[in-house]
């Protein structure tokens, strides 16, 4: 009888998490590894939060426009405002990196510079911004930066 009790309670409450809400619906990420953290220039520079390839669904947004803003003491080292005073996430795919220097720079897969610290994303009433001509799908909570546009 103790046995059927402990496993009805486990399966009730494996049966309850499974119907938790969920986060924000934009984007949708395909399955792939880990959007952790990966550190990217000298030993303690600044890191960059990563994304997988995804899509990007239609939601709307509060802000109109985000700057990008790196701080390698800060945690997290990149982040964008908006201009509702909201603090989003800023994710990257694989092809970005971070330099350090006078300036902390985010540059593109080819070399070119994309961000810094400062760097206004506008977001137009009836499209998807681009940074440095690359695609940004927008979120509530975070906004991605993508080295190719969703298919």
């Amino acid at each position: 009888m103790i046995w059927r009790s402990v496993c009805g309670g486990i399966f009730l409450g494996a049966l309850l998490l499974g119907c938790g809400s969920s986060g924000s619906p934009s984007p949708s990420v395909a399955p792939g590894p880990s959007a952790a953290a990966s550190a990217v220039g000298s030993a303690g520079g600044i890191v960059l939060d990563r994304t997988p390839s995804t899509g990007c669904d239609a939601v709307g947004v509060d802000y109109t426009s985000a700057t990008i803003r790196i701080d390698p003491a800060s945690d997290p080292d990149v982040w964008a405002e908006t201009n509702a005073a909201k603090k989003l996430a800023v994710k990257w795919t694989d092809g970005f990196k971070a330099t350090e220097g006078s300036t902390p720079t985010i540059v593109g897969p080819k070399g070119e510079e994309v961000a810094h610290d400062g760097t206004k994303i506008d977001v137009p009433a009836a499209a998807y911004p681009r940074l440095a001509g690359y695609f940004v799908c927008l979120g509530t909570d975070a906004i991605y930066i993508l080295e190719a546009d969703p298919q």
